[in-house]
């Protein structure tokens, strides 16, 4: 029986079944360049007949190959100009160019589970101590963050300032100090040696001129590549700095993918609101025909470690690509740096707006929200645990807000990242319903599983489902799809190991679903676990267990404070709740970002970042509200050994919140908005307080 894809009937892909071992004849393995790191799994596949890419991404390509039906590469800038000026001109009102992407608003919070443990803890080379590193979502895939230690130096930023901190004595001490920016910028850092990369991009709103005033915000991304050889003088060696927004960066190895969204930075002439609407677009149509590539597409300038400057277009026009169905004006180019010097980044881009990244060691993935038509909310007044609601509805969204757009589905733009080449564009699909975040995400031996909702708004409509994707050209079919998960709810969490995938749903019970990926054409519930509340991020902490990090509820499905809760999934078909540890009245940023939660494996400790009102009544001190507690795991129960409040001095004119946890040797650090605490990893104690000067 043919699948139909894409309006193109195709023989139904061959997917290599680790349990049956079975084979089928596909055509011989395609001619795709060929680098280092290639899986010993090829030699499996290619003896099965299976048509399998050089990153071990399986080639579902039929005899009689259709025509792709991706991305459709540029080969001029003029080519790039037409293309982008005719559907301009298709779109202008006489008011500008709008579509729902530029003003719709943001989905969730990104990440909802924790990295491997693995990733979490390790020695440093050169005799350093044992300690704790980022929590990312793959292992050897390092990500930026707020802070990174090599077991004897301490990198962190806050807002636009780079700080080195001493922690191989009896206190840590500051030693040197960088400003990334003049202005305030959010900043993120990758480490590697004595080098460190720095990302800043600013939010500061550009004021119109009187003439014209730019088609969208103008965004700009800085990235400078900081030598630290000297820590008491860190400097900046070289800069690059790009138009677009930064969206997120990977390290693995010494090379760097960085993915930017850039909108164009054309501008459109202010219009005398008394003229004719047809006479407004008719102008707004000129300065579209008049418009150079320069307008649509970013800019990069370099400024090399002699101080030499360079620019141009990021993204070399022949290097360019598009969708055959139109996804927007903006641009999502894929970097690669070094940690040597700064390049202009040999950027790959493409067409389209981009929402979140995702990254294996071999590939990398950028989604796209694709939003339909608003809808009503179907809730009534308030919000998140204040909401009132029917017995059908529960969202958090605010009524106020009408109306509501809804996302339909999910664009998926895949790319080669293997070695230290230039990034390539490699395939492009799609999926319907909208995803949690880069969580939601994950390959392996070459299938892409995506987790979504569709409805995601509507409560009697709303339901989930895991997707299996593999490679065919350049698009990104489907090999298999589960579907029915949740009734009437949406996805809080995703996490998947191996064959393995977890998914939690929430509305007034959390189900917790174990999900069979062994077979990608037919993925298949395995078992299923009804709780109260519910857990929006999940870290494994040993082969069998579990670990979800989110909210308690009553049985109505209103939350009644953070929740620890530990799992047993060692049978698939019967996962069990173990233990649980629940604050009252409190929150945790690891809820949402899995770079503030931190399991030290060798101690089986977990700090978790929490914050309310009162804490349960805990002797916090009162200008804080926040602190971070230590759980110890021990058997199949999950034991409070304290929580680590802050204690250096406190102003009564801001209010100071843990950012961070890290281990260094047997200390516990702390990071907070303006210091650097240390307590004894043991028992807890209190060491020494190291105050940090705030730039906001």
């Amino acid at each position: 029986m043919p699948a139909t894809i894409t309006g193109v009937e195709h023989d139904t892909p061959c997917i290599p079944r680790r349990r049956s071992a079975q084979c089928c004849a596909r055509e011989p393995f395609g001619q795709t360049r060929r680098r280092s790191g290639m899986r010993k799994r090829l030699a499996f596949v290619l003896g099965c007949g299976i048509a399998v890419g050089t990153l071990g991404v399986i080639n579902v390509l039929p005899a009689n190959e259709a025509a792709a039906t991706g991305l459709i590469s540029f080969g001029t800038c003029s080519e790039a100009l037409d293309h982008l000026r005719g559907e301009a001109r298709e779109r202008v009102g006489p008011w500008g160019l709008h579509h729902w992407n530029d003003a719709a608003i943001a989905m969730e919070s990104d990440g909802t589970e924790a990295a491997s443990d693995d990733a979490l803890s390790g020695a440093a080379p050169g005799g350093s101590p044992s300690h704790s590193t980022t929590n990312v979502q793959e292992v050897g895939v390092d990500e930026p963050d707020v802070v990174k230690t090599d077991g004897r130096l301490i990198v962190t930023t806050s807002g636009s300032t780079l700080r080195v901190i001493d922690v191989t004595g009896s206190e840590p001490e500051q030693l040197g100090e960088l400003s990334i920016s003049d202005d305030w910028a959010e900043t993120r850092v990758l480490l590697s040696g004595d080098r460190a990369l720095v990302f800043a991009w600013e939010h500061a709103m550009i004021m119109d001129d009187d003439a014209s005033y730019p088609a969208w915000d103008p965004m700009r991304t800085a990235i400078h590549l900081v030598d630290l050889s000297e820590p008491t003088a860190p400097v900046i060696e070289s800069s690059l700095r790009v138009d677009g927004n930064y969206l997120d960066a990977r390290l693995i190895d010494d090379t760097v993918r960085v993915v930017i969204s850039s909108p164009p930075t054309l501008r459109f002439p202010v219009m005398d609101y008394a003229r004719d609407e047809d006479q407004m677009r008719d102008t707004m149509r000129d300065t579209i025909d008049e418009s150079t590539v320069e307008d649509w597409l970013p800019s990069y300038s370099l400024t090399a470690a002699d101080g030499t400057e360079t620019g141009g277009l990021l993204v070399e026009c022949d290097q360019l690509n598009h969708p055959g169905d139109f996804a927007g004006y903006s641009t999502v180019s894929v970097l690669t740096l070094g940690f040597d010097e700064l390049s202009d980044g040999s950027a790959v881009g493409v067409l389209t707006d981009g929402d979140t990244v995702y990254a294996s060691a071999d590939l990398l993935y950028v989604a796209t929200a694709k939003w339909g038509d608003p809808i009503e909310p179907t809730t009534s007044w308030g919000t998140g645990d204040d909401a009132v609601t029917d017995d059908e509805t529960m969202i958090d969204i605010d009524p106020m807000i009408m109306p509501w757009p809804q996302v339909e589905s999910t664009g998926i733009h895949a790319f080669d990242i293997r070695g230290d080449d230039p990034a390539e564009y490699l395939a492009s699909g799609e999926v319907d319903g909208a995803i949690i975040g880069r969580y939601a995400m994950s390959e392996h031996e070459g299938v892409l599983r995506v987790a979504t909702t569709t409805d995601a708004n509507d409560a009697k409509t709303s339901e989930s489902h895991l997707y299996t994707l593999g490679r065919q050209g350049r698009d990104l079919v489907r090999l298999g799809h589960v579907g029915g998960l949740g009734a009437g709810e949406r996805i809080y969490a995703v996490r998947y190991f191996g064959d393995t995938g977890y998914v939690v749903t929430f509305r007034q019970i959390d189900p917790l679903y174990v999900l069979d990926l062994s077979d990608p054409a037919t993925p298949t519930v395995d078992g299923e676990l009804k709780i109260t509340g519910y857990s929006s991020y999940l870290h494994r902490v040993g082969d069998d267990r579990l670990v979800g990090i989110g909210q308690e509820a009553t049985d109505t499905g209103r939350t009644v404070g953070s929740q620890v809760s530990l799992f047993d999934v060692g049978n698939p078909v019967d996962p069990r709740k173990l233990d649980g540890h629940v604050m009252e009245n409190a929150w945790s940023d690891a809820e949402h970002n899995p770079h503030a939660f931190l399991f030290w494996q060798p101690t089986g400790q977990l700090v978790i970042p929490v914050s309310g009102m009162d804490l349960g009544g805990r002797d916090l001190i009162a200008a804080e509200d926040s602190g971070a507690l230590v759980l110890k795991l021990t058997g199949d129960a999950l034991q409070e050994q304290g929580v680590v409040t802050r204690r250096g001095p406190t102003e009564d004119h801001y209010w100071t919140t843990i950012t961070r946890s890290l281990v260094i040797g047997d200390s516990l650090y702390t990071l907070w908005d303006d210091g650097l605490q240390v307590n004894n990893l043991d028992d807890l104690e209190f060491q020494s307080w190291l105050p940090i000067d705030t730039d906001w």
